[in-house]
Order: structure tokens, then sequence, then C-alpha cells
């Protein structure tokens, strides 16, 4: 078995050095500039696709109304210190549409998976990226998510008062617990992209 990997390693080394013998070229800096490509396409699709289906599916699961769409896109292109934590209007209110307190608990405690998956994906590619990568889209993304979190706290808020309850439910407690963390990360991101473009305005002395 080894003997037939190294014979097809060989002869794929072979074939390669054939179809690259006319060019004079640094393999090594090719290989490691593709792995790198590849890794930063996979980590940011990791944190883009985490936050947009965070988005996608508080949509449609009514936490957030189609008409704040702009004001979502509006607050992705703001810094988080800027992002204000207020009610958006709504063509239908998610908290006259529910049937239960059990289904707002159920609601809450599945919306809470997705703004930890968020978080979890920001935090991993953050402690990993480079201090040189630039994090404006995930960071625009980030923003994104974030004000459609907030705005279902704000669903789930009036729709636990439409029953009589309050949100001092374990559920919604632990839900704000975790929106709070990603704000957290969020901000972080913030911060990366700030000082990046202060350094990219400050010019270089000596």
């Amino acid at each position: 078995m080894g003997l037939k990997l190294n014979i097809i390693k060989t002869s794929a080394i072979a074939g390669c050095l054939a179809f690259s013998a006319c060019a004079t070229v640094d393999m090594t800096d090719m290989s490691g500039s593709q792995s790198e490509t590849v890794t930063k396409a996979v980590d940011v699709n990791v944190v883009q696709r985490a936050a947009s289906r965070l988005y996608s599916v508080f949509i449609n699961r009514g936490f957030v109304e189609k008409t704040s769409r702009n004001k979502m896109r509006s607050a992705a292109r703001m810094l988080l210190k800027g992002l204000e934590n207020t009610p958006l209007s709504r063509e239908v209110n998610y908290a006259s549409t529910v049937e239960s307190l059990d289904v707002i608990k159920s609601d809450i405690v599945f919306a809470q998976s997705y703004v930890d998956q968020t978080r979890q994906a920001a935090e991993i590619y953050l402690a990993m990226a480079p201090g040189e990568t630039s994090l404006k889209k995930e960071l625009s993304s980030l923003q994104q998510a974030l004000a459609a979190a907030n705005e279902a706290k704000n669903s789930f808020s009036e729709a636990l008062e439409a029953k009589q309850a309050d949100t001092t439910q374990v559920e919604f407690v632990t839900y704000v617990e975790s929106v709070t963390a990603l704000s957290e990360v969020t901000d972080a991101f913030g911060v990366r992209v700030r000082a990046m473009s202060m350094g990219a305005e400050t010019p270089s002395i000596g």
C-alpha cells in the first residue's frame, strides 16, 4: 500500500514539474499563498454564515419583522457603540400572534441557540485571525446579527408581558446574557477594525 502511494505521489509531482517546466515558480510561496487564501475564505464564511443564518431564521420565525430589513442594514454600517437598542417598527407583532407562554419560552431557547452559535464562531475567528486581517465584513455581519438579536429580545419581552409573565423568566434572562456576550465579541471586532483603520492612516516613521 505504501509503495503504491509513493508511486502515485511521485507521478503527481512529476506531472506538476512537467507542466511548469517552462516557468520559474517559487512553489513554497505559492503553497503558502494558496493555503492562506483558502483558510481565510473558510474562516470568513464561518462567521458570515452564522450571522446570516441567525438573521434569516429570526425573520422567518417572526422574531424580527421584514420591515426592519433596511434598519438592520443601517445598523450593520454602524460601529457597536452607535447601535441604538430601541424597538423597531413592525408590521406584524410577534406578541399578538404567539399562542402560549410555553411557545414563547421554546422560541426564546431556540433563538438563543443561534445567538450562541454566532458568538462562538466570532470568538474562534477573532482569536485565530492574524493581526493584519481585515475584519470589516465580519463586523458588518455581526452588527446585523446583533441588531436582530436585540429586536428579538424586545419581541420576547412584549410577548411575555402579553401573557401576564415577566422578564424574570429564566429562559429570557439566559437569552439576554447570550445577547450581551454577542455584543461583547462584536465590540471586540469593532476595536480591531478601528485599530487597523487608525494604523493605516498613521504614516510610518523612519
